[in-house]
């Protein structure tokens, strides 16, 4: 193609890129004067800069026609598309041009008829005006309106840009119009970032406003001497943009006063009236040092085998004694000091890091518990105003636990074989469990077992054979387990058992059946010399025992402290059975005898001398000699032991505890003894004491499973919260509503911040000893979930909603399946469904009773005309609703029955004989026979079938009620020991109310001062003390409970005052009855015997009484628990509400006792973050009385089922029916009359 033809297309492609840069123009102008013709009112008040807006608009605009022109020019680079257009606009062209570009794309040569068709193209372009296949018009438009567009932006900007210059100007020309004194406050100040500001101006020396006559507003005249009335307070940020606000007078007074609600970065200010502006002043904002964020890395010792571990934003951390804890916490400002204040005082300083100065970390061995305040200061001397809590919790390195399952003192013969049975393990795991034993004066040890793994249970079994070991009658075989961990320095640890003794008995044995004597005491009698012998031997065994404690409890080489009494009391104890040994040889009279006495008094002497080198070197290693010479002894005094028993049956078959030992051991075989005395069967059999160990545990699972239900049920409601405001956060459009949602988001922030400590405190509770073991895959399940509610309160703190709520959904899912996880390993999963099933029948009999009542009342008063229609319609239609709560009732029973077939078998079968019963009764065919003859009108019959389905439905109520029972134990019992908690719980925030308001200057951070532990009686209560003497003075209110607790129990549980259980006890089983009037009031022992007991103790001497059976024994530390709701006793408080919460089985009570924990815990988690002293009227508005309210309800319940409960009936003989009343009691009357 010709270089002639190709200049003919260029100007018409010329034309179209002018024709696009021109509308373009057009637009990117108007669209700038638009956003700038917006902008110019916001300009002009002040709240932006209107020459930086101009300035930024101008730029936009020339970038935005810059951009236009290059786009324009590399527009329509394509030839075939503008050949196109010129065909189109010229037809006469038949495809010439369109040919002639093709061909302008080969690299051969033309030919001839090629460069014909380029010559005609070309000649038509000279005939005809391609340059209008781009109109004139449409050109010359598109000029104009770019032109035009342009002006108008510059005119709008240049408007924009004098604005700020106008507004300054005038402020300006009104300055100090007349000479005034006014003060300004605060002037020049410093505030903290985010507090609110009060700006005021007093005109000094000048009337307020509103004593002016008739000047105008806003006026002032110097004669008059009138303060203005009004003003414009001028705020500037650093970055150059403004805002006004109104100031207006203050009352009467002449000052001029506005205030802002934020401020949250430096701001400069200046005050304008119509009279007066004064000069411009400075607001500098600061920060308090805050810890943002802490993190936690735990190194834990070697012994564990533990991988070290990162916690992320945590304040508790919970590791074994021995881990290296590095805390590590991100500030929000960089300061000049920061320190660990520990609670005894200790300082522990932080270091900053390397790669900023708002990071900074302390690192120390975890060796003991504690409470740490993280103090900071800043350059300029300021200290964090709430300084958060950091708390370290040593787990101690259990030793390894040794369990008997079949081991003891024993007697056995020379050729029995004797198996011992015992279970071992560690949390951390067992090196080596072994035997050690002493027989025929040799010491040996086995070991048994190695290696066994963290947390795991390890039974051992040895078979001790004596014919192996050539055992001879009268000898002693002393045996005790131990077992080797790695302790807490890293060395081998042992830890040993009791010490047991198996006596070689004789071959022969004689048992003679004598007279039994009335009320004497029973089992065997032997002769003087023999029972003589048989309690020295039994004295010595405590002397070996107290020995042996001392000698594995005191692992160094020297006595440490109280072990030197220890020893002293061995030494008086080992004396006094050598003086009883002399006694015994003085009436001694056959040479085999004397000898053997002889050789053990050679045996107590070198024990005592042994003792008391050991008392006087205060070593241990004599311990050792002591107690072989001991265990000689004690195998002399065996060969001293009768041969022949007299033995007769006593009608009291419960031995006193001052029995010997060998007695006790012996009862077995004269049990098995066929003697012709009959057993006297009519005697009151005694309650097992319960086990403190077991129900420990049910309560920490109960209070466990309670924290996993309320966490599930708090990110439930976080979740819903923050799918309402992500949605909020979507539709808002101005500032002020993002500004809204974003504080919302804050707030729930915080609350998810509160969730994540919450989740810390129970892995804590899961990691504590008694709950480790048992805990051990729930807590690595809860650090699992602890993770992604800790993502929720970073991605909370970053503003995204979406990946908190993604975030909190799979904690809360999580949360759930612990929950119900734990309900089925706490053999617990049944109680809410038993329950719901028990509420569900109890609801269905009492419409079932309204619904015979108004068939009754709509039999007797019919009414005519339609009425009566309507009312049978209401009936038919509660028949129908009855029906449907039946069958979702039976469907519940049906399944409750599929699932409980293996967890809990016995529950399966009672609700099963329930649901056939119910079948039986056909209470839902009787239901539909009453809906169909009402509606035949057959009212009579209708109300004889549904008679049938009431007592249909009532048998289901009582079946269901005895399975309750069966499961969830005696509802009477629960609200007793549930009222009792109240009181106690009243009584404890009552005391600290009343200990607050008399002294209002108490420091928070100090919740127990010396007073008031002074003052504060024991909290503590025995496991023996009833609820009724809890307290020396009580209240009316408690005293009017109590009286009535005492009258519940007095119709409904025939006990004594001292028979009554602790109502801080945990809710028992459904095992545990309630004791009978015959249960003793003491341990379960009757008074008379324990009298017996105590003289039979009085006559052993005072060691026995006092000392060796005792000495070694640990007694429980009782201390105090704090304030409730500002002290240490705060989680106690809140642990025994929540068994108040799960005894109570109303759902309206047990709510009320939900919100009153929920108001408790809120009040304290704003003690800890604002450290200031609770409200305490407020307080008493929201707990205190609603507790009250809870005692007076959950009372006025206990009342009311004891009631119903002891309500009298015939005995032995079932109620008489009705219609059989009156003669029976006729037949009474007449009774002895002789009629």
């Amino acid at each position: 193609m010709s270089d002639a033809l190709r200049h003919r297309i260029d100007q018409v492609t010329d034309r179209f890129r002018k024709r696009c840069f021109g509308w373009s123009a057009a637009v990117i102008a108007m669209a700038v004067a638009v956003v700038g013709a917006m902008l110019l009112p916001a300009a002009r008040s002040g709240q932006i800069s209107g020459s930086n807006s101009a300035i930024a608009l101008a730029a936009i605009g020339m970038l935005g026609l810059l951009l236009a022109y290059v786009l324009s020019r590399r527009s329509y680079t394509n030839e075939r598309g503008i050949a196109t257009r010129i065909e189109n606009q010229f037809p006469s062209l038949q495809q010439r041009l369109l040919t002639a570009v093709t061909l302008a794309n080969q690299t051969e040569p033309l030919g001839f008829l090629q460069r014909q068709v380029v010559r005609e193209a070309y000649d038509h372009s000279r005939i005809y005006r391609w340059p209008d296949t781009v109109p004139s018009g449409q050109l010359v438009m598109s000029r104009l309106l770019g032109a035009s567009a342009t002006v108008m932006m510059g005119a709008v900007l240049a408007t924009l840009f004098i604005s700020q210059g106008l507004t300054r100007d005038a402020g300006a020309s009104s300055k100090r119009i007349m000479p005034l004194n006014v003060t300004v406050e605060p002037g020049n100040t410093e505030i903290e970032r985010g507090s609110s500001l009060v700006i005021t101006a007093r005109f000094e020396g000048l009337r307020s406003g509103a004593e002016r006559g008739s000047s105008g507003k806003g006026q002032s005249r110097q004669g008059d001497e009138v303060a203005p009335t009004d003003g414009e307070l001028l705020l500037t940020a650093k970055d150059g943009t403004q805002r006004r606000l109104t100031m207006t007078q203050n009352l009467n007074d002449p000052i001029l006063a506005a205030f802002i609600a934020a401020v949250d970065a430096p701001l400069d200010y200046r005050i304008t009236t119509p009279v007066w502006t004064s000069d411009t002043y400075s607001v500098d904002v600061f920060d308090f040092p805050a810890v943002l964020r802490s993190d936690a890395d735990l190194e834990f010792p070697d012994y564990t085998g533990l991988p070290a571990r990162h916690i992320e934003d945590t304040v508790r951390v919970a590791a074994v004694e021995g881990t290296q804890l590095t805390w590590t916490c991100f500030l929000n400002k960089s300061v000049r000091t920061a320190e660990l204040i520990a609670e005894d005082g200790v300082t522990l300083p932080l270091v900053a890091t390397e790669d900023t100065t708002n990071t900074w970390s302390v690192g120390f061995t975890m060796d003991e518990t504690r409470r740490f305040k993280v103090r900071l200061i800043d350059d300029a001397g300021r200290e964090n105003k709430y300084p958060p809590q950091w708390v370290a919790t040593v787990l101690p390195n259990q030793a390894p636990e040794l369990k008997l399952k079949q081991a003891g003192d024993a007697t056995v013969s020379p050729l029995e074989e004797f198996p011992i049975v015992v279970e071992t393990s560690d949390d951390f795991g067992v090196q080596r469990a072994g035997l050690s034993y002493t027989f025929a004066g040799q010491n040996e040890e086995i070991i048994l077992k190695r290696d066994v793994p963290r947390g795991a249970t390890e039974t051992i079994e040895h078979l001790v054979e004596f014919e192996k070991l050539k055992a001879e009658p009268d000898q002693l075989f002393a045996y005790h387990f131990w077992a080797e961990d790695i302790g807490p320095d890293g060395q081998p640890r042992r830890t040993q058992s009791d010490m047991y003794f198996a006596e070689v008995r004789p071959f022969e044995q004689i048992f003679r059946e004598g007279e039994p004597p009335p009320n004497g005491p029973p089992s065997a009698q032997q002769s003087p010399n023999g029972q003589e012998a048989e309690e020295l031997a039994e004295l010595q065994k405590e002397v070996m025992n107290a020995t042996w404690r001392v000698i594995r409890d005191e692992t160094e080489n020297q006595l440490g402290e109280g072990a030197g009494e220890s020893v002293a009391l061995l030494v008086e104890g080992q004396r006094e059975a050598l003086g009883l040994l002399e006694d015994l040889a003085s009436k001694l009279s056959d040479a085999k005898s004397i000898a053997i006495a002889d050789s053990i008094r050679s045996q107590m002497s070198e024990a005592v001398t042994q003792l008391e080198i050991a008392l006087g070197d205060n070593k241990t290693s004599p311990l050792q000699q002591a107690l072989s010479a001991e265990q000689a002894s004690y195998s002399g005094l065996l060969k001293l032991r009768a041969r022949e028993f007299e033995v007769t049956r006593s009608q009291r078959q419960n031995q006193s505890s001052s029995s010997s030992a060998s007695q006790k051991r012996r009862q077995q075989q004269l049990d098995d003894l066929e003697l012709e005395q009959n057993e006297n069967r009519y005697e009151t059999q005694n309650q097992a004491e319960a086990n403190d160990p077991q129900e420990q545990a049910e309560r920490e699972n109960r209070q466990i499973l309670s924290r996993l239900k309320e966490l599930a049920r708090r990110q439930e409601d976080l979740n819903e919260q923050l799918a309402q405001l992500q949605s909020a956060l979507e539709q808002a459009k101005t500032p002020e509503q993002k500004e809204q949602v974003q504080r919302q988001l804050q707030r729930l922030r915080e609350q998810q911040q509160d969730m994540l400590r919450e989740t810390d405190e129970l892995s804590e509770r899961m990691q504590q000893p008694e709950n480790q073991a048992a805990m051990q895959q729930a807590n690595q399940q809860l650090q699992e979930t602890r993770e992604n509610v800790r993502q929720a309160a970073e991605a909370l703190e970053q503003n995204d909603a979406s990946k908190a709520l993604t975030s909190g959904k799979r904690a809360e899912r999580e949360f759930e399946q612990m929950r119900d996880e734990f309900r089925r390993q706490s053999a617990g999963q049944f109680n809410d469904a038993v329950r719901q099933m028990r509420d569900q029948v109890q609801q269905l009999d009492e419409k079932q009773r309204a619904l015979s009542e108004a068939m009754t009342e709509s039999e007797q008063q019919p009414t005519p005309g339609l009425r009566e229609g309507e009312s049978r319609q209401e009936i038919e239609a509660k028949i129908a609703e009855q029906r449907k709560r039946l069958s979702e009732l039976q469907q519940q029973m049906q399944t409750t029955v599929e699932e409980a077939e293996d967890a809990e078998p016995l529950l399966a079968e009672k609700l099963y004989d329930s649901f056939r019963q119910s079948e039986q009764r056909q209470i839902d065919r009787r239901l539909g026979q009453t809906n169909e003859l009402l509606r035949r009108g057959y009212a009579a019959q209708a109300q004889e079938t549904e008679q049938m389905a009431a007592e249909g439905i009532e048998g289901l109520r009582e079946d269901l009620e005895a399975a309750a029972t069966a499961v969830l134990g005696d509802e009477t019992e629960g609200l007793r020991r549930s009222l009792g908690e109240l009181e106690q719980l009243t009584r404890d925030l009552e005391k600290e109310m009343e200990s607050a308001r008399s002294s209002p200057s108490n420091d928070p951070s100090n919740p127990n001062p010396q007073s008031n532990q002074a003052d504060e009686p024991q909290q503590g209560r025995s496991p023996q003390q009833g609820s009724s003497g809890e307290s020396g003075e009580r209240s009316e209110d408690d005293s009017q409970s109590t009286e009535s607790q005492n009258a519940g129990q007095s119709q409904g549980d025939p006990r004594s005052e001292g028979d009554q259980r602790p109502p801080t006890t945990p809710g028992n089983g459904p095992s545990q009855q309630p004791g009978d009037g015959s249960q003793p009031s003491d341990g379960g022992q009757p008074t008379s015997e324990r009298q017996q007991q105590q003289q039979s103790q009085s006559q052993q001497s005072g060691t026995r009484s006092g000392g060796l059976s005792q000495f070694a024994a640990d007694s429980p530390n009782e201390s105090a628990s704090g304030s409730p709701l500002t002290g240490d006793g705060f989680r106690e408080w809140t642990d025994r509400l929540r068994d108040v919460e799960e005894m109570l089985d109303s759902p309206e009570l047990r709510s009320r006792a939900n919100r009153i924990r929920d108001r408790a815990r809120d009040v304290r988690v704003d003690l800890q973050r604002k450290s200031k002293n609770p409200q305490w009227d407020l307080v008493d508005e929201m707990i205190a009385e609603p507790l009250r309210e809870l005692r007076r309800d959950v009372q006025e319940e206990l009342m009311r089922r004891s009631a119903e409960k002891n309500s009298l009936v015939p005995i032995d003989r079932d109620p008489v029916p009705d219609q059989y009343s009156d003669a029976v009691r006729r037949y009474y009357e007449n009774l002895g009359s002789g009629r």
